[in-house]
């Protein structure tokens, strides 16, 4: 029995080591500053969690199947911008609004047709990618803001339904659908597989190609409609927008459990993650810390993070 015990609390220490890590930066910071607890700052924290989480749940479905996708602030920008140019051009919203989503599922697909058909490093073709959405947005831009969107507009990002933000509402159906496709689909199943080694994966009949296209192009759809809902928020679309998201998203993601190296992980892993770097950055902020600090704080996180889950998997290996 006494054995059992020794052997258990290591595996749920690790299991619920990030909720630990949320309670302990609550309590914290609501000692150091009272102003953490208040009701508008929680209803900050949530409001920028939910659109992190929106894009991190794109993000979870290539990084569990052992890709990665740095283009998801430039799709968010370059979709941003196409939505509020229609939007200012008289499209109705709901048009604009799905050719820009449509517009960053083809961002996903092209990233992925890279990756599948001509065996570009994950990291090569979603930086392109990057840098090719960016440079689409700021030459429709002028390298300006698009401001003066119309209040019907601002409602998606702005508006509550009953007491909550309706941006809150959407996380949490992308979030419960995401995480229904992953643990109780065959789709989800295969990116496991693809993730744990893609070339069993591929003997055992997977087609992995196929399924390159298709979680990048969910990347590619979350990262549109989570910069739509900023745009939203702010009122106006701007060309810089998610230029520091590829660090945060994917260090959040990997922080909060999802393995850098694929096939393991899930959508509330993520979830946890984005909750623990927006409280992270939200408290630093209100003690007076510096961004380039907070940038210190959260490199060494992610750092200690990667050591901890390589130090685990060795074990694994030689038991």
């Amino acid at each position: 029995m006494r054995g059992q015990i020794k052997f258990k609390s290591p595996n749920l220490l690790r299991k619920y080591s990030i909720l630990i890590i949320i309670a302990g930066l609550i309590v914290f910071f609501s000692l150091m500053e009272h102003r953490f607890i208040s009701a508008a700052n929680i209803t900050n924290i949530i409001r920028q969690s939910a659109v992190m989480i929106i894009v991190a749940s794109g993000a979870t479905f290539v990084m569990i199947a052992g890709d990665i996708d740095i283009s998801i602030g430039g799709v968010a920008c370059m979709t941003s911008v196409i939505a509020g140019l229609l939007i200012v051009k008289g499209f109705p919203i709901a048009v604009a609004v799905l050719v820009a989503v449509f517009f960053g599922g083809v961002c996903g697909i092209i990233s992925g047709a890279l990756i599948a058909r001509f065996d570009f490093p994950s990291m090569v073709a979603t930086l392109a990618m990057m840098n090719l959405t960016t440079g689409i947005a700021n030459l429709l831009t002028d390298g300006t803001a698009i401001s003066n969107l119309p209040a019907s507009f601002q409602v998606m990002g702005r508006g509550y339904l009953g007491p909550v933000p309706i941006q809150v509402l959407a996380m949490l159906v992308i979030v419960v659908v995401a995480s229904l496709v992953l643990t109780g689909t065959t789709y989800g199943r295969y990116i496991y597989a693809i993730g744990g080694n893609a070339n069993v994966a591929k003997l055992s009949g997977i087609n992995v190609k196929k399924m390159k296209l298709v979680y990048y192009m969910i990347s590619g759809f979350c990262a549109a409609f989570g910069g739509i809902l900023i745009t939203s928020r702010m009122g106006s679309a701007q060309p810089t927008l998610g230029v520091s998201w590829p660090m945060d998203i994917l260090s959040a993601i990997v922080i909060g459990g999802v393995s850098f190296k694929g096939g393991s992980g899930t959508i509330l892993n993520a979830v946890f993650g984005i909750i623990l770097m927006t409280l992270l950055t939200n408290g630093l902020t209100l003690l007076g810390i510096n961004t380039f600090w907070q940038a210190v704080v959260t490199a060494i996180l992610l750092m200690v993070t990667i050591i901890v889950n390589y130090l685990q998997d060795s074990r694994k290996k030689r038991d």
